[in-house]
């Protein structure tokens, strides 16, 4: 049996797929793992964690399944942007690395924008940010001297997991253009770019098709994930375009929406078509873009919420408890921004609120508004994308949020347009189909996606319900303009401390 094993390293944990040719899921495997909050405004994560969760999620991936190594014809990894593991001369882990909702480089983020914004976004197609590997990288160059000056090599996310599993050190163009150090157009290294900040470009992995074979198993991941050493592995890719690929999102004008840890919009484009309100990358074929549209607070808002208020409450009783309340929760509005905002906004100091409490709301208001709010954020994603001048033909319905059957609702009505579920929805199945495409097992992008992707249902709006969220969604925005300046200002107070909490660490050292 030719087994294609796909594993997406996730947020907050790995997941492995194991499919036939035919997309029938074997197998799967799952391993979760921590994200580090030391400080207000900071997010870290050991990558160490990353290669040992993806490790165990094909333990269990195997033996779920009764597969033998033997039956693996390959294997593809896939993980999100911009998280940078930084390497000394002995691939030895330098410093925890810093996520993507990380905000410590807004200093820096504003400085560049501020003084190379025009120049930064001509060549890699995006506006600056704390959430780009460049701004990450000079924060550390300016409080970490010591570890910046031994960096010898540079992994994103799902590159230093195979790096760990085959030796082999390259990313994709995909993961190189998440760092603002690569031209958009030519997915190349800048040499423009990286002296923006003083880096040595000779330090960044060689770029590589999403289709080439990256290596094979090394003897020590064979070891620790029970795969066979000599394995074929594939380049794999980001997770966004993985998992848009592996739910049949291959042409122009399809797209998909993500309710997941953060919420995105995606789009995919005849060529990469730069916009300062979202993001734009290549995608997996041809000469193709994928622009999207991402909020920082996805589903994790709701946890934040169930965690601080309802602790031992499961997520199918919050929605329970949401369902109580009437769309647009009687005049209560929530903005996610728990961890500053992306699109449209660009803004790493905006914080959430609730707006119009009354003393006729209760538990169920506040926990439908969250779900409203997330979804009004994933509408300014979609409003932005829908700018480029390319025809919608079609969105697909993903993440865990979705699967509640309030939440994809919600999304439909707030949308305001059909949102198609797919059978199967995981990065980890992209991974998978990517896998099979390095190896040769497909023949094209297309024959992979007609032999392997299935959809099962459409989530048609209400309309009346609709017209009732047009109404508050206008609301929304006009809260978010009026409340920006307070945000502003309260998120400068309690930089207060963190600057004063960072001088004594310096001192320390």
């Amino acid at each position: 049996m030719n087994v294609l094993l796909g594993v997406d390293v996730g947020s907050s944990g790995s997941k492995a797929i194991a499919i036939d040719s035919g997309g029938r899921i074997l197998a799967t495997g799952a391993q979760s793992y921590p994200t580090a909050y030391p400080k207000p405004g900071r997010a870290e994560q050991d990558p160490e964690d990353w290669y040992r969760s993806a490790c165990s999620a094909i333990h269990s991936c195997l033996d779920e399944g009764g597969l033998q190594s033997r039956a693996i014809a390959a294997v593809a990894f896939v993980g999100p942007a911009h998280n940078a593991a930084l390497l000394d001369g002995k691939g030895r882990v330098l410093r925890p690395v810093l996520h993507w909702s990380d905000l410590r480089s807004s200093g820096q983020a504003d400085r560049l924008e501020r003084e190379s914004g025009r120049e930064i976004f001509e060549l890699s197609g995006q506006r600056v940010n704390p959430v780009w590997t460049l701004p990450q990288l000079l924060w550390i160059r300016e409080n970490e001297a010591q570890k910046w000056r031994r960096i010898a090599r540079i992994q994103i996310t799902k590159d230093y997991v195979r790096l760990r599993f085959t030796g082999a050190y390259a990313t994709d163009p995909y993961d190189a253009v998440g760092t603002m150090l690569c031209e958009l157009k030519s997915s190349r290294w800048s040499a423009e770019l990286c002296a923006l900040i003083g880096l040595d470009p000779q330090l960044l992995p060689p770029i590589r098709a999403n289709r080439e074979l990256a290596g094979k198993i090394g003897r020590e991941a064979a070891q620790d994930s029970g795969l066979l050493a000599g394995t074929p592995v594939g380049m794999g890719a980001g997770d966004s375009p993985a998992e848009a690929f592996g739910v049949g999102v291959v042409e122009p004008g399809q797209g998909t929406v993500k309710l997941g840890t953060a919420g995105i919009v995606t789009l995919v484009t005849p060529a990469p078509l730069p916009d300062r309100r979202t993001l734009t990358y290549p995608y997996l074929l041809d000469e193709r873009g994928i622009t999207i549209g991402a909020t920082n607070s996805g589903t994790a808002t709701f946890r934040w919420f169930r965690e601080r208020f309802f602790p031992g409450m499961g997520f199918d009783e919050l929605v329970e408890l949401a369902s109580a309340a009437p769309p647009g929760s009687e005049g209560l509005i929530f903005h996610p921004y728990l961890m500053g905002e992306r699109t449209p906004h660009w803004d790493p100091a905006l914080r959430g609120d609730f707006v119009g409490i009354g003393n006729y709301h209760g538990a169920s208001h506040f926990a439908r508004a969250i779900m409203e709010g997330v979804a009004y954020s994933l509408r300014e994603c979609a409003e932005s994308v829908g700018t480029l001048g390319v025809a919608t033909a079609g969105r697909k319905l993903l993440g865990g949020g979705s699967k509640s059957g309030l939440w994809a609702q919600i999304l439909a009505d707030v949308l305001g347009r059909p949102l198609v579920k797919p059978g199967v929805e995981d990065a980890a199945f992209g991974a998978a189909l990517l896998a099979g495409i390095s190896a040769g097992m497909f023949p094209d992008w297309t024959a992979a996606v007609r032999s392997c992707v299935r959809d099962i249902r459409t989530i048609e709006p209400d309309e009346k319900i609709k017209a009732l969220y047009d109404a508050y969604f206008e609301e929304y925005r006009g809260i978010t303009q009026a409340l920006r300046g307070h945000s502003s200002h309260l998120s400068a107070l309690a930089a207060r401390e963190n600057r004063y909490d960072l001088e004594q660490e310096r001192r320390r050292e």
